[in-house]
C-alpha cells in the first residue's frame, strides 16, 4: 500500500508539472510539447456533457447551438481528499494569477463570455479559459473543449451561420495542429461511412494516428439495428470505413443522461454522487441492451470499448505513456530556456547597471567621436556594402534623390555621364554626382544683377564713410552662388547618404549595447542629416565649384582668394555648430 501511495503522489506530481507546463506554452508560446485530449465534434454531438461525464461533474452550459465559444481547457487531477470540486480559474491576463471559485462561479463566467463574444463581430476567440480542477472522481487529465464544428444550410439567407461555421472551423483546425495533442473525434451517426467529424480531423491527422474515435448517444442508437449484424458492424466497423489506424484500434460508445445537477424543479439529480452513479447505471444498461441485441455476451475487448468509465481509463493512461515519453524530451528543453532566460536577466541587469547619468554621457561622448571617425572613413571610401545591395546606377539615384535638370527644363542623358550603368557608392559615387554637377553648372546661365542690389550691397566701411567695391563684388557674388547652386548641392548630398547611413547603422548597434539607447541616436536624425552635408560640402571642391562658376571680372586673383577663405568660412561654422549641437543632444542624454 505505502508504494501505491507513493507511486500515486509521484504521479500526481507529473500531473501537476504538466498542467503548468501546459499553460506556459500556451501563454508564452514556447515550443514544449505538454500532451493533452483535444475534444472536436460538431454540434448537439454531446461534447461537452462528456467532458462533464469524463469529469464526474457538471459546470457547463449544455444543449443546442453554440454553448462553446472559447477554448475551455480542464487540467484535472485525482485528490481523494476533495469531497466537493476545488476549482482554480487562471487569469487571462497573467498566468502565475489563480482564483479559486465555485462551480456556479465558473458557470457564470463561461456563460458570461459567451454572451460577450457572442456580441462581438469575431463571435469566437483561440484564447483558452484554463481551469485547474482537483476531486475524488476527477482522472489525472488535460481536456480541452472545443467550439462546435457547424454544418449551415446552402443559400444567401444562410450566411451569417456559414461565417460562424468558418470562424469555428479555422479554430478548430488550429488546435488541431498541434502533434503533441491526442484528438477525441466525436461522431453522433449510427453508420460509420458518415464521416461528418472524421472529414475534419482528417485533414490535419489524415492516418488518424492520434485520433479517439467516439460514438456518443449510444442509448439512442441500439434501438434503431433491427438486425445483430448490423450491431456488429456497428461495434467492430471493417478497418477500410474508418480509413486509418485509430488509437485503441476501435471507437468507443459512450451515453451521458441528459438530466442535469442542481436543486431547481428542472434538475433531475440532487448532487454530483446522483449523476456519477447515473452514468454507471447507464454503461450496465447500454451493455445489457447491445447483449439483448445480439444475442449472446459481449467479450472483454467489446466491454473495454463502452461506457463513459472504459473511455476515461484508456485516456488516462494513454495519456500517461505520452508524459513519460516526452520527459527525457523536454528535460533538455527546459534547461535550454532556463539557460538562454538567465543569460537575457543577466544582459538586462547589466543594461540597468549602465543608465546611470555619468555611463550615459561617457557612452555619448564615445559614440559622438566614433561617430566622426567612421564618417570620416565613409568619406575616403570602403567596400563593406555589397554594390548589388546598396550601390545605384544612374538612374536609380535619378529615381530615388531626383534628377538635375538642365535650364531647358531637360534631364541630361544618361550617356553624357561616366560609368552611369554601374552600381557605384560612397567616393565613387560621389565622383559621378559632381560630373553631373559640373554638367549642369556649366549649361547654367549667370542670374541677373539689378542695380538695386549693388546699391544695397554697397555699405559703409567701418574705418571711413566710403564704399569697398571689393568687398560689395564678394557679397554678391557669395549671394548669388548660394541661390542658385545650393538646391544643386542639397540633391547632390541626399542622393550619397542612403548608403552613409547603413554603415553608420551597423557601426551603431555595434558601439551600443542598449537597444533603446540606439533608437534614441536615431531620433537625431535631422541633425546627422544635417552633419553629413555640412560634412561632405565642407571636404570637396563644390565651394571652390561655386565660387568658380559665378562671374568675376574685374576681381584680381588675391581678392578672389580672399572670397573663396570666406566662402569656407562660412562652412566651417555651419559644420562647427552641428558638432555643437550634436554633442549637446548627446552629453544631456535621456533615456
Amino acid at each position: 500500500e505505502e508504494e501505491e501511495e507513493e507511486e500515486m503522489g509521484s504521479s500526481g506530481k507529473l500531473y501537476e508539472a504538466y498542467n503548468e507546463l501546459h499553460g506556459l506554452a500556451q501563454e508564452f508560446e514556447t515550443p514544449f510539447d505538454a500532451p493533452a485530449v483535444l475534444v472536436v465534434g460538431h454540434q448537439t454531438d454531446g461534447k461537452s456533457a462528456l467532458v462533464e461525464a469524463l469529469m464526474g461533474f457538471q459546470f457547463n452550459h449544455v444543449g443546442g447551438g453554440t454553448k462553446t465559444r472559447r477554448p475551455i481547457t480542464l487540467h484535472m487531477k485525482y485528490n481523494p481528499d476533495c469531497e466537493v470540486p476545488l476549482c482554480r480559474l487562471v487569469s487571462d491576463s497573467d498566468p502565475t494569477v489563480v482564483q479559486v471559485k465555485s462551480l456556479q462561479e465558473i458557470q457564470a463566467y463561461i456563460e458570461a463570455e459567451n454572451m460577450r463574444l457572442g456580441n462581438e463581430p469575431c463571435q469566437f476567440s483561440a484564447k483558452e479559459i484554463i481551469i485547474r480542477i482537483e476531486y475524488k472522481y476527477c482522472p489525472n487529465l488535460t481536456i480541452i473543449d472545443t467550439p462546435g464544428l457547424i454544418a449551415p444550410a446552402p443559400g444567401r439567407k444562410n450566411r451569417i451561420l456559414q461565417g460562424q461555421a468558418r470562424a469555428v472551423d479555422a479554430l478548430v483546425r488550429a488546435k488541431m495542429q498541434f502533434k503533441e495533442f491526442i484528438i477525441l473525434c466525436l461522431e453522433d451517426c449510427s453508420d460509420w461511412s458518415n464521416a461528418t467529424t472524421r472529414k475534419v480531423v482528417m485533414q490535419i491527422d489524415p492516418e488518424l494516428s492520434r485520433t479517439v474515435i467516439v460514438s456518443t448517444k449510444l442509448d439512442t442508437k441500439i434501438p434503431q439495428f433491427a438486425r445483430s449484424s448490423d450491431v456488429e458492424v456497428f461495434l467492430r466497423p471493417p478497418a477500410c470505413t474508418l480509413d486509418g489506424c485509430i488509437l485503441g484500434d476501435s471507437p468507443f460508445f459512450t451515453s451521458v443522461p441528459s438530466g442535469r445537477v442542481g436543486s431547481g424543479r428542472d434538475s433531475v439529480y440532487k448532487t454530483n454522487e446522483e449523476f456519477k452513479k447515473a452514468i454507471s447505471l447507464r454503461e450496465v444498461e447500454d451493455i445489457a441492451s447491445l447483449e439483448e441485441k445480439l444475442g449472446r455476451s459481449l467479450s472483454k475487448e467489446e466491454r473495454n470499448t463502452i461506457g463513459v468509465s472504459s473511455l476515461r481509463l484508456f485516456l488516462e493512461e494513454l495519456l500517461l505513456k505520452r508524459y513519460m515519453d516526452n520527459v527525457p524530451l523536454i528535460i533538455p528543453l527546459l534547461e535550454k530556456e532556463y539557460r538562454s532566460t538567465t543569460r537575457k536577466l543577466h544582459e538586462v541587469n547589466q543594461e540597468i547597471s549602465n543608465l546611470d547619468e555619468v555611463k550615459l554621457k561617457e557612452k555619448g561622448l564615445a559614440f559622438n567621436d566614433a561617430f566622426l571617425t567612421k564618417l570620416s572613413l565613409l568619406l575616403k571610401g570602403t567596400v563593406v556594402a555589397p554594390p548589388d545591395k546598396f550601390g545605384e546606377t544612374l538612374q536609380d539615384e535619378r529615381s530615388n534623390g531626383g534628377a538635375f535638370t538642365g535650364s531647358d527644363g531637360l534631364q541630361l542623358p544618361c550617356k553624357m555621364m561616366p560609368n552611369a550603368g554601374m552600381r557605384l557608392y560612397g567616393g565613387a559615387q560621389y565622383h559621378r554626382a559632381m560630373a553631373e554637377f559640373r554638367l549642369v553648372v556649366g549649361n547654367t546661365k549667370c542670374p541677373p544683377i539689378t542695380r538695386e542690389e549693388i546699391v544695397n550691397a554697397c555699405g559703409v566701411e567701418d574705418i571711413h564713410d566710403g564704399t569697398n567695391y571689393s568687398r560689395t563684388a564678394c557679397v554678391i557674388a557669395v549671394a548669388k552662388a548660394r541661390d542658385t547652386f545650393e538646391p544643386f548641392l542639397h540633391q547632390v548630398m541626399d542622393g550619397l547618404c542612403t548608403y552613409e547611413f547603413y554603415i553608420l547603422n551597423l557601426f551603431l548597434w555595434s558601439l551600443v549595447e542598449h537597444c533603446k539607447f540606439s533608437q534614441r541616436i536615431f531620433l537625431l536624425f535631422p541633425y546627422m542629416h544635417y552633419l553629413i552635408r555640412t560634412f561632405g560640402i565642407l571636404f570637396t571642391s563644390i565651394p571652390r565649384l561655386m565660387f568658380c562658376c559665378v562671374p568675376t571680372s574685374g576681381i584680381s586673383q588675391g581678392k578672389r582668394c580672399k572670397q573663396l577663405k570666406d566662402i569656407n568660412v562660412i562652412k566651417v561654422e555651419d559644420f562647427v555648430y552641428g558638432l555643437l549641437k550634436m554633442e549637446s543632444l548627446l552629453c544631456n542624454f535621456d533615456c
